[in-house]
């Protein structure tokens, strides 16, 4: 028995749209738990719909409840507001009766088989799971853009599209359930820490079309967001991003003054070097500006044509102001940010 788990906090015709995507597999699950934390609903019971979701109708020319109904599918829906999708997700988990548990999101729609691939694949006692793997979906100049500058072309690891036998949850433990953002990678950290063994499919089985109709000012909020609120979390590794940060620093540090002070200290005599600073700070910056603006983009799927011979400019100048964003976000003190208010 297959179970898929949803988090919701979106419009009605978002859920829609999914639950219509999910029974047009070639395989279906026999259960979906939403976790409904959609503020537009006052309603905090447990139900189980196949005809309305928040006294409205769940239906299309087809009739969506008639289709789960004949198809078997029972649909649950737990209106509980005030959660974040971790432990949306740990509310659904707890309410699901299958043996093989799946994950999607709303905007996360799912391919045609990839519920069948990845049972087919748990049949094999050694597999614990299937690893969901997204592809992220453009539909304007900046999501192109933003999609080719942070996401690249290829399917990246994700929970949504995750497949996994329930008898592994024991094991990985339940989702952070107090952070708004995170809570996926900090889970999928834990998975691969207990050496879990997760296939990992060789095409994507999710695409996320949540980029569409987005303005810069949406990712500089989305990015703050998640990184001030998810910093605690090891995969972000503040740590890492000090030394960075300090390294970088002395070593401009040292390379302005070792033409008069350095140089003698260590070698008993000055060593002069034509323009040591202005060298080190270049070379700095043309590092970065080619990781991010050339190698990372090739890296994750970008083809040399997307980014040759300007576009490559216009990615770095978005990643410039997302990495600005997520560095201040991850090193700001938090007695500034509680001052500041920025939840």
């Amino acid at each position: 028995m297959v179970s898929v788990v949803v988090p919701c906090n979106h419009d009605f015709e978002d859920l829609k749209i999914l639950l219509s995507e999910i029974i047009k597999g070639n395989l279906v699950p026999n259960e979906i738990i939403v976790v409904n934390s959609n503020s537009k609903s006052n309603s905090k019971t447990k139900s189980i719909i196949y005809d309305g979701y928040d006294e409205q109708t769940i239906h299309d020319e087809s009739n969506l409840g008639n289709r789960f109904r004949d198809l078997g599918i029972n649909l649950t829906i737990i209106n509980q507001l005030n959660v974040f999708p971790g432990d949306a997700r740990n509310i659904g988990i707890k309410n699901t009766t299958g043996e093989i548990i799946a994950f999607l999101d709303v905007k996360t729609i799912p391919t045609y088989d990839w519920l069948k691939k990845a049972c087919d694949s748990l049949k094999n006692e050694s597999i614990q799971g299937v690893w969901g793997a997204t592809i992220y979906q453009s539909d304007s100049f900046l999501s192109s853009i933003i999609l080719d500058a942070i996401y690249g072309r290829k399917p990246l690891r994700s929970i949504p599209g995750t497949v996994m036998k329930k008898e592994c949850l024991p094991v990985i433990g339940q989702m952070v359930s107090w952070v708004p953002a995170g809570e996926d990678g900090d889970w999928i950290a834990r998975i691969k820490a207990h050496k879990l063994n997760f296939k990992t499919p060789l095409e994507h089985n999710t695409t996320y079309c949540g980029l569409a109709n987005k303005n810069i000012n949406y990712f500089i909020k989305k990015w703050w967001y998640y990184y001030n609120l998810s910093r605690m979390f090891p995969i972000n590794d503040r740590d890492r991003w000090i030394s960075y940060i300090l390294g970088y620093a002395l070593i401009i540090f040292l390379a302005f003054n070792w033409n008069y002070q350095i140089s003698e200290f260590i070698f008993g005599t000055y060593i002069f070097v034509p323009h040591i600073t202005k060298t080190v700070l270049v070379s700095g910056l043309s590092f970065y500006l080619l990781l991010r603006g050339i190698y990372l983009p090739l890296a994750r799927g970008v083809p040399v044509s997307h980014l040759l011979p300007f576009r490559f400019i216009q990615l770095i100048i978005v990643t410039i102001i997302l990495d600005l964003v997520k560095t201040t976000a991850l090193l700001m003190p938090s007695k500034i940010l509680e001052k500041l208010k920025i939840r």
